[in-house]
């Protein structure tokens, strides 16, 4: 029997200390750390501890976003755990203990997965919401680009307006200039340029 730890971060910039102390303090001895989103399925080191997980090992999570982001996906990675003879338990969510055949957690844990995923929908929706209302009241302008105004770089940026007012593809110009779509269009979608 293995005590495993799942660590997971959004971005390779983030830091995995907090999760690694709290899982090394009840116990874990194997980790399988990822730096991806928990919107899907495709995490080669989440695939890798489904797979080698043996009966009754136990799979510890700091709390249950980190397994995943979708209520389905959760319930299918929890099948696979299940599956394998092995447990899972949250340190965050204490609710969460899947450590034996205890419906009522099985329970619990598919109503308050699904309520997690229903409030990150909401979220989502409020701050489009609060997008729309601020472009109608034109103080919305988006994220701000990498090019700054200023020196080289705001040369850069009027050479990038000028390259698509020419007829330059997006991706032109993207090559000719070394810069990311996203900063493009928002320079152009600024300009007035694009929508």
């Amino acid at each position: 029997m293995k005590m495993v730890g799942y660590i997971r971060v959004s971005s390779e910039g983030q830091n995995i200390a907090r999760q690694k102390k709290s899982l090394k303090e009840v116990g874990c001895t194997h980790f399988y750390i990822e730096k991806l989103s928990g919107a899907t399925m495709e995490r080669p080191e989440l695939q890798r501890m489904l797979e080698e997980l043996e009966v009754g090992d136990m799979v510890i999570i700091h709390e249950i976003s980190r397994l995943s982001r979708s209520t389905k996906d959760l319930l299918a990675i929890v099948e696979t755990i299940q599956s394998k003879g092995a447990g899972l338990k949250s340190i965050t969510d204490k609710w969460l203990d899947l450590s034996d055949d205890n419906p009522m957690s099985e329970l619990l844990f598919t109503i308050f997965s699904g309520l997690a995923q229903f409030e990150r929908k909401m979220i989502k929706q409020r701050q489009k919401e609060g997008i729309e209302i601020a472009k109608s009241e034109g103080k919305f302008r988006g994220r701000k680009t990498k090019l700054i105004n200023g020196g080289k770089e705001e040369q850069r940026m009027k050479a990038i307006i000028e390259a698509y007012k020419n007829g330059k593809s997006i991706n032109d110009i993207r090559t000719t200039f070394k810069v990311g779509t996203g900063t493009i269009y928002r320079i152009l979608e600024r300009e007035g340029l694009k929508r």
